[in-house]
C-alpha cells in the first residue's frame, strides 16, 4: 500500500514540476506570410508544430524570438505535411535574447510545419515569430537556359520559313 501511494505521489509530482507540452496549431496569415506566438508559465518543455501552407514554388524565411527568465530554444525545423524533416534552422541563445531563423530555400506548393522546441523556467516566458513567403526568383543559369531554348526555337522556325519559299 505504501509503495503504491509513493508511486502515485512521485508520478503526480513529476507532472507538476516540469510539464512538457506538444501542440499543433495554425499560424495566422498576415500580409505575405504568417505570424505565430505562444506563452508559458513555470518550468516548461515545449515541442510545438505551427502549420502553414505555400502557393506554388516559394521561398520561405522564418524567424522566432523568445523571452523569459531562462528561455532556451533548442530546435527550429521545417517539416513537410507528414512531419518529416525538410530543413534545419539556426538557433542562437545569448542572454535574454534567443533568436532562430532559417529556410531561405525554395519549397514546393503544399502544407508544412514549423517545429519550435525548447525549455523555459520562471513566471512568464514566450516566443513569437514570422514566416515570410516570397515567390521564387529563377537563378541566372535558369534564365540563360530558357533564353537559349527560345533562341533555338526561333532559329528552327526561321529555317522552316526559308524552306517553304
Amino acid at each position: 500500500m505504501k509503495k503504491t501511494a509513493l508511486l502515485i505521489a512521485f508520478g503526480l509530482s513529476t507532472l507538476f514540476i516540469n510539464p512538457s507540452y506538444a501542440a499543433t496549431y495554425e499560424a495566422t496569415q498576415a500580409g505575405g506570410g504568417y505570424v505565430f506566438s505562444n506563452s508559458f508559465s513555470g518550468n516548461t518543455s515545449f515541442d510545438d508544430y505551427i502549420a502553414f501552407s505555400t502557393d506554388g514554388l516559394q521561398q520561405v524565411l522564418a524567424s522566432v524570438s523568445g523571452t523569459g527568465a531562462t528561455f532556451n530554444l533548442q530546435e527550429f525545423n521545417l517539416l513537410d505535411e507528414n512531419k518529416n524533416l525538410v530543413m534545419n534552422g539556426s538557433v542562437f541563445n545569448s542572454g535574454s535574447t534567443n533568436l532562430s531563423f532559417g529556410f531561405a530555400n525554395s519549397i514546393q506548393q503544399g502544407s508544412y510545419y514549423l517545429q519550435v522546441v525548447g525549455e523555459s523556467s520562471g513566471t512568464n516566458a514566450s516566443y513569437a515569430g514570422t514566416i515570410t513567403l516570397a515567390n521564387a526568383v529563377p537563378e541566372p543559369e535558369t534564365m540563360a537556359l530558357m533564353l537559349s531554348g527560345l533562341g533555338l526555337i526561333g532559329v528552327a522556325g526561321r529555317r522552316k520559313m526559308r524552306e517553304k519559299v
